[in-house]
């Protein structure tokens, strides 16, 4: 039975490590962008982020240039508001989230969707940050003719963040025009297609919050155990007798740290060998279309 995976690339910079010091930014894009086209064609959806603290960093000719190779390299671009963690001290909130703001939400989508798709580079998709996502939020990416997100973390629950995935499919599905963990009924119009991150299905003591290593996501876990979840996914295609559609969360900020580096690229090599295809966000979106 078929099982698809997505790497889905979080571009966003390390805030205390390199905080706005582009060559070392773009150096660890470099590398990601390497190891995503040694191990898997080079098949890979990439964040791009705006946030408080970076509104219009990355839609500035030195990261248009790159993103416009990643494209032609055949990659997706990915837009990433990452309004409460790239907050700066005088926008931060005390309490809530700004993914709440459907006014600001729009506010900060329109603009950067319309700005790459004068650049000729339209986004493929979404990521919220924290897993949050409300269904404004969803409302406006169909405005916009964003046709995919990939937010969601089956089994995360954490109402702070808009985080809403506790009883989420464990494959890709179109979501339901009222609730964003659930599929649609057949039949029915649906605003998005929903790509989760792939998960094995067990609940441990953070993960209704926190991604771990329970989790298809490089650095909250090891190799090992990297492993046994995608052979949890391939065993759960065999035993439903469904294809798995499933996303791999990875970070190019963990670039320079030769641990995290090399498990990258070794379990998208596994992934592989081991029953997995790697496919971009709209081959995803494409596969699931033809088969349904």
């Amino acid at each position: 039975m078929d099982v698809y995976f997505v790497v889905n690339i979080d571009s966003d910079p390390d805030p205390d490590d390199t905080p706005r010091d582009d060559d070392a930014v773009m150096e660890k894009y470099r590398i990601m962008k390497s190891i995503v086209a040694e191990r898997v064609d080079g098949k890979g959806t990439i964040c791009v982020q705006t946030s408080p603290m970076y509104r219009d960093r990355f839609f500035e000719p030195l990261f248009l240039d790159f993103w416009r190779g990643w494209v032609k390299d055949g990659g997706d671009l990915t837009l990433h508001p990452e309004e409460d963690l790239y907050s700066t001290p005088e926008t931060r909130l005390a309490s809530g989230s700004y993914y709440s703001d459907t006014a600001h939400m729009e506010a900060v989508i329109r603009p950067k969707v319309e700005l790459m798709n004068t650049e000729g580079l339209p986004f493929a998709a979404y990521k919220g940050g924290y897993q949050g996502l409300t269904m404004d939020i969803v409302r406006i990416l169909e405005a916009v003719r964003i046709p995919i997100d990939v937010t969601c973390a089956p089994g995360i629950d954490w109402p702070e963040k808009l985080a809403a995935w506790g009883d989420a499919p464990t494959s890709a599905y179109y979501m339901s025009p009222d609730t964003r963990s659930q599929a649609a009924m057949p039949g029915a119009s649906s605003p998005v297609f929903e790509i989760p991150f792939g998960w094995d299905g067990e609940s441990s003591d953070t993960s209704r919050r926190l991604l771990n290593q329970h989790y298809l996501v490089n650095e909250f876990s090891s190799y090992e155990a990297l492993c046994r979840v995608w052979d949890c996914i391939v065993e759960r295609a065999e035993s439903l007798g469904e294809p798995q559609i499933v996303s791999f969360l990875c970070h190019t900020y963990a670039m320079k740290a030769d641990k995290l580096r090399r498990q990258c690229g070794d379990i998208l090599s596994y992934m592989t060998r081991a029953g997995g295809t790697p496919v971009t966000v709209t081959e995803a979106k494409n596969i699931y279309d033809r088969s349904h």
